[in-house]
């Protein structure tokens, strides 16, 4: 494999490789219900637009965030800067913010091993397919006719526990799991293979338009009837 000034790309790293492993999961953990819930409808959850939507119909404002994070995680992808860990002052509380190898922020010199993090990472693993699951029944259970409940308690909990849980061990606790940020895997997935940044740039677009004027694209056939024989 090359990289795009020519050169010979380095081997896979450990921590690169947990990256693609650990997002690759979520992303089947994602892509399951997702298409399923896009192929039937009779399914007791919603697919993610559709929850989106649902929430935006309730209160208009949460448009706004949700372009926002879009517009957020786009800009952050495209222009991912390589650095190394490093502390980052805060004059306010005389406190320092260090960077993990893994790329999170913590309160406190890293100690955890390489043999330890891996460990971690695979309990992590096994406990966030655990957790998305059996709360995913419970909510059905609970409520077995909130499509929208389930649906919340299926998208959150995979944002929690793949999101939030690693960032807060690395902040508070000062445990870093083995794979690096999301961020940082796509960036070394770029560094690889250069045209996942442009797809990945059209997949945001997309997103962002299906998302604010849900449900486009199949908007335009609630906004104005089938045309006819007859229509110009």
């Amino acid at each position: 494999m090359t990289t795009a000034n020519g050169g010979r790309s380095a081997r896979i790293g450990r921590r690169e490789l947990w990256g693609y492993i650990v997002w690759g999961a979520m992303a089947l953990v994602i892509a399951i219900p997702e298409i399923t819930a896009a192929v039937d409808h009779k399914v007791p959850w919603p697919t993610i637009s559709g929850m989106t939507g649902h929430l935006e119909y309730r209160w208009s404002w949460v448009a706004l965030i949700v372009v926002a994070l879009i517009v957020f995680a786009a800009f952050q992808t495209v222009t991912y800067q390589w650095s190394p860990p490093g502390d980052l002052a805060i004059p306010a509380t005389q406190r320092k913010l260090t960077r993990t190898p893994a790329g999170r922020l913590t309160m406190a010199l890293d100690k955890t091993s390489d043999s330890e993090k891996d460990e971690l990472s695979t309990r992590w693993l096994l406990i966030a397919f655990a957790v998305v699951v059996v709360g995913g029944l419970l909510a059905a259970r609970l409520n077995p006719h909130g499509k929208f409940f389930l649906g919340y308690v299926l998208y959150g909990l995979i944002a929690v526990v793949w999101i939030v849980i690693p960032n807060v061990l690395a902040l508070w606790f000062a445990k870093d799991v083995a794979f690096p940020t999301l961020f940082r895997t796509v960036a070394s997935l770029e560094r690889r293979l250069h045209f996942v940044a442009v797809i990945l740039l059209v997949g945001f677009v997309i997103l962002l338009i299906h998302l604010a004027l849900y449900p486009w694209p199949n908007i335009f056939h609630q906004l104005r009837p089938a045309p006819s024989v007859h229509s110009p």
